[in-house]
């Protein structure tokens, strides 16, 4: 099944957004060790679960240049690049972060998965 809710996005987000240079997105180091910082602008799930900023990981060369109708963003760079997005119904949430690796060392990111199976 093939869901498009429209939007663009930064194909390659250096190229296209010289403020994103601000801030290396695209880090080297080992994915559990956070590179920037993320501030959640509305009050969310996220917000719940981090208060009003994060400390984050980053490995991406694209990023969200126009949002789709229906979705609000939760979170961005000082850089202003979008990190984090809902639907305005709060069902779906997207961040651009990896807590994948972080979750180990650190309890934030395992509550954004323990918040993930609550919503399953």
């Amino acid at each position: 099944m093939n869901v498009a809710f429209g939007g663009d996005i930064y194909q390659d987000l250096l190229a296209e957004n010289p403020k994103a240079n601000l801030i290396k997105h695209a880090q080297a180091a080992f994915g559990s060790y956070p590179t920037h910082e993320v501030h959640f602008p509305i009050s969310s799930a996220l917000t719940d679960i981090f208060g009003a900023t994060a400390f984050v990981n980053s490995r991406h060369h694209q990023a969200i240049k126009k949002l789709a109708t229906g979705f609000q963003v939760l979170a961005q760079a000082d850089d202003d690049v979008i990190e984090a997005i809902s639907s305005t119904d709060g069902l779906l949430t997207a961040v651009q972060w990896h807590p994948e690796n972080m979750w180990q060392h650190d309890e934030k990111q395992l509550a954004l998965f323990e918040n993930f199976i609550k919503k399953c």
